[in-house]
């Protein structure tokens, strides 16, 4: 059905920045009009106002839900509402509950408050809510500010236009030929993990007729699409309480975001110890956490049974040198023994055979062999070995560096795989084909193994021949990995770059000059600043956080990624060793803005109000901004960008 699209606000992104913050911030002068709060970066003028209308809002409200008495609103708030679309909702939370939900729409604001007051305490469950403890039950207010007509085929989540949604900072209003609206609350993708078209379409179908019909998403969403209903994107303004105070969301998130140094790394603490308090006997991580359906059965092995969860040895090993990175940065010595515990893990994965007589060893898990697996353990044991001095794996990562060597062939090619079960009926990859090869194709396993030969090769105290031997192998890969590998493979390079890991392994070679080689520098670089040019900046992102978050196109969803973080704080190192003043100082500037981008996926006490159970989440750091998953490879990659964030050297002035 197509609609007459009525004017809308639009702040155009190729206007001149400065004018965009004079225009916005005008119309943010007058408090309790139809001035609708900006999502851009000029969101942030917004944030300055003086807040304790609302808070005064909230105490009132929390004792009328209390007491059922009506409110009065007397002193004008910074809440645009305007009656004709101005949908409040009220959400309570609280630790083992369900939310609870009121919608209303009346013709002034305390009007639609008190209704909404006196429906959630007739609601059944409104019991389990103890209303009277503000540190027990929160509560979230949300008020829809904007609202524009679409057709749902005009509806994009990859094109910055008026027709976009955006999770957690879009909602839409359905309205039937018949019978009330529907809505689909602006928040509601952050309260409900949702951040595709996919999940976001499918859970309002479900609020629709539709959701009885059929349980098969795709069809849910064609009837959605063909159904004789009226679609309206809308925007919002919310906020959340905290004991006796509150704070404004910005895509469900608590704003703004403490970006101080203290915070950063008490952030990066937490974030540590969350792998550590969730640690078992055996050294293993806990793998995976969804705070919303309160399940550690991961989305990637749905039908897992929680006595046998799937887990991955490769962000295994990560989790291990995250601990050890924490103890380098706060030598608290609790990091290195959690540390150690962990490294039995992978001595009870590790497999051995022989090379030229001599042994060698490969991590073996889920039936597989992954070069990055052994890559990667070889680093953490590398770094337990760096820190303590202890030689007691000395003669494992002998024999892992001489399984990583072996599989390197004669071209210079890593060979993704020694044991994968379905390949040569599962027996070793010894000679594969170049198909074979091709199809174990992986960025990450390379310079995980490259990163680890560095490490051994720099800091074992080993003959002169092994070093040679290693290194020469080391560099005939390296060589391949730069020079011929995207000519091989150029159907598998992106826009976006995502070869963090070798970036790193390239930083740790760059320590010895036989590798202080042009086009290995060139590669770090290239890449860093290709992460950079699809990196949502200031100037160039149309909502408050997307600045720091990465891109493949130009208007796809802001991707946070710790693991491209990584990959450019290790450019920085490099440029700092190589004395390249004006490089360091670029790339500096533009990693400050991407960790700032990784604290709004931070778990904090104040911004995991939507789970269950949120003490099991407190500390980690998620997959994305709606996304409440935590995997440890999320915590992982964040917490080690960040601590080498802060143990690095300042650019020179």
């Amino acid at each position: 059905m197509k609609l007459v699209k009525l004017p809308f606000m639009k702040i155009f992104l190729f206007r001149s920045f400065t004018i965009l913050l004079l225009v916005v911030y005008s119309g943010l002068l007058c408090a309790n009009t139809n001035t609708t709060i900006p999502q851009d970066a000029a969101f942030s003028v917004w944030l300055e106002k003086d807040f304790s209308p609302e808070k005064n809002l909230f105490t009132k409200l929390r004792h009328g839900l209390i007491t059922g008495e009506p409110l009065s609103i007397i002193e004008p708030v910074n809440i645009p509402f305007d009656p004709s679309y101005a949908i409040v909702g009220v959400t309570l939370f609280q630790t083992g509950n369900q939310p609870l939900r009121y919608l209303s729409k009346r013709g002034s604001l305390e009007l639609t408050i008190n209704r909404i007051i006196k429906k959630l305490r007739q609601r059944n469950r409104f019991s389990e809510f103890d209303i009277k403890n503000d540190t027990k039950t929160r509560i979230l207010l949300e008020i829809i500010t904007e609202e524009l007509p679409v057709d749902f085929n005009d509806i994009t989540f990859t094109a910055f236009s008026s027709n976009r949604f955006e999770p957690g900072i879009t909602g839409l209003r359905i309205k039937p030929q018949n019978g009330s609206s529907i809505h689909f609350m602006p928040t509601d993708s952050a309260v409900y993990s949702h951040m595709s078209a996919r999940q976001v379409f499918n859970a309002i179908a479900k609020k629709t007729p539709i959701g009885k019909i059929t349980n098969k998403i795709s069809e849910r969403i064609n009837m959605l699409k063909h159904a004789p209903y009226e679609f309206f994107l809308t925007k919002s303004v919310a906020f959340i309480s905290e004991g006796n105070a509150i704070t404004p969301l910005f895509r469900g998130y608590p704003v703004p975001v403490d970006s101080s140094k203290e915070n950063f790394f008490n952030s990066t603490k937490q974030s540590v110890d969350w792998l550590i308090d969730n640690m078992d006997s055996e050294g293993k991580f806990l793998y995976y956490y969804d705070g919303i359906e309160d399940t550690i059965v991961d989305h990637d092995h749905p039908n897992r049974s929680k006595d046998n969860l799937y887990y991955n040895s490769l962000r295994h090993s990560g989790g291990t040198i995250t601990l050890l990175r924490m103890y380098e940065l706060s030598k608290d010595k609790k990091y290195l023994t959690a540390g150690k515990q962990s490294l039995n893990f992978l001595l009870k994965n590790l497999k051995q055979r022989e090379i030229d007589g001599e042994n060698a060893y490969y991590l073996f898990y889920n039936n597989k062999s992954k070069l990055g697996g052994t890559g990667v353990g070889l680093v953490a044991f590398m770094r337990y070995y760096m820190l303590t001095g202890d030689d007691s794996y000395n003669e494992i990562m002998a024999g892992m560096v001489r399984h990583l060597l072996s599989r390197i062939d004669e071209n210079g090619e890593f060979i993704g795989y020694y044991i994968h079960p379905q390949f040569n009926g599962g027996n070793p990859l010894d000679n594969p084909s170049n198909e074979t090869k091709k199809q174990l194709f992986s960025f990450y396993y390379p310079g995980e193994a490259l990163m680890g030969l560095a490490l051994y090769a720099r800091e074992m105290p080993i003959s002169a021949a092994e070093k040679s031997t290693i290194k020469q192998s080391s560099m005939k890969a390296m060589d391949w990995l730069v020079s011929i590998r995207p000519k091989k493979y150029p159907e598998f390079f992106k826009p976006l770059p995502s070869d963090g890991w070798l970036m790193q392994a390239i930083e740790e070679w760059s320590m010895d000059p036989d590798f202080m080689k042009k086009p290995y520098i060139d590669f770090v670089f290239n890449d860093a600043k290709q992460m950079i040019s699809h990196m949502y900046k200031k100037e160039s992102s149309p909502y408050y956080d997307y600045p720091g978050a990465f891109y493949y196109n130009y208007g796809d969803h802001a991707y946070v990624d710790g693991a491209r973080a990584e990959g450019l704080i290790a450019a920085y190192y490099l440029a700092k060793r190589l004395g390249n003043k004006e490089l360091s100082q670029y790339l500096f500037s533009n990693i400050e803005t991407v960790a700032k981008s990784l604290l709004y996926t931070y778990n904090s006490k104040q911004s995991s109000y939507m789970y269950i159970h949120p003490e099991k989440a407190l500390g980690a750091f998620r997959f994305k901004y709606t996304r409440q998953w935590m995997r440890v490879d999320s915590v992982q990659h964040t917490a080690c960008f960040l601590i080498r964030l802060m143990l690095a050297p300042p650019p020179e002035k």
